[in-house]
């Protein structure tokens, strides 16, 4: 048996986690002087109050501690650990969980950097709890996931560019004046970093591209989708039907983002995360 361990930037809706036993590790929330459990203790209409009214609200990864204790409380219960984790080339989690990781003994705990975020993480984290519950060992799933790991897309349009610029994750995107001329650029990661695909004119126009890029990408191909909102659930619904109708869908979900992701997109993204077999 095995422990599958997290963060809350993978998303992963609540009723899956329940139903495979992962462990989410949530990341900090700080307001002021208080700390929030993103997922836990706020969500992401809150955090947009918070914002709204003028206040001064970031992010920061866990404490190396809470993921001692996440893998303490594993140790003795399972034969391995498999933590699969945000980008560390957009925050510190994955340098958080490994250091973690180095402090605990009585089982092997094998940290793993998705490259992703949202649910382009949230699936590699599902197939992991997926084959441990088929009894699959530790080699076995580390294997999948890094086979896995570069079939994973994401792709996203934002309302507006101005919370992630001052999040400070992508502030070349100051120099585009894309609010000012009311250009969407589409979102993804590469190699771990947020960059532009294309800027496309109108949201609309935006949303379409995307699922251009979608189908060309897939093909006939059977598809894992999450349909990613942060305070757009008609539109996140509108969408996963029109995916839902242009390919052959095996999986989907609408994952709307956690208080943490929010804070950095802003309200209105509207995204894709998915992977074809």
């Amino acid at each position: 048996m095995l422990g599958i361990v997290t963060d809350s930037i993978a998303c992963l809706p609540r009723n899956l986690v329940e139903c495979y036993g992962i462990r989410v590790v949530p990341v900090r929330i700080v307001r002021g002087d208080r700390i929030y459990r993103d997922g836990i203790d706020v969500t992401a209409e809150e955090a947009f109050a918070w914002l709204d009214a003028g206040e001064i609200v970031t992010t920061s990864q866990p404490a190396v501690g809470t993921f001692v204790e996440v893998y303490q409380g594993l140790v003795g219960r399972v034969d391995g650990i498999v933590s699969i984790h945000v980008s560390s080339g957009v925050t510190g989690v994955y340098q958080a969980a490994v250091a973690a990781a180095s402090m605990v003994t009585g089982a092997p705990i094998v940290v793993i950097d998705s490259r992703a975020a949202t649910m382009a993480e949230g699936f590699l984290v599902l197939e992991a709890a997926r084959l441990a519950e088929q009894g699959a060992d530790l080699a076995t799933v580390v294997l999948r996931v890094e086979a896995l790991r570069p079939q994973l897309r994401f792709f996203a349009v934002l309302e507006t560019v101005t919370y992630l610029v001052r999040s400070g994750r992508a502030p070349w995107l100051a120099q585009l004046a894309v609010d000012v001329f009311e250009i969407k650029p589409i979102l993804t990661l590469q190699e771990g970093k947020i960059v532009a695909l294309e800027r496309v004119r109108t949201r609309r126009r935006a949303i379409d591209a995307m699922l251009r890029r979608m189908e060309r990408d897939v093909g006939g191909r059977p598809v894992h989708v999450a349909v990613l909102e942060a305070g757009a659930r008609e539109e996140a619904e509108q969408l996963a039907q029109e995916v839902a109708s242009r390919l052959h869908v095996v999986e989907q979900y609408i994952t709307p983002f956690t208080a943490a992701m929010a804070l950095n997109t802003g309200p209105g993204l509207l995204g894709l995360a998915y992977y074809a077999e």
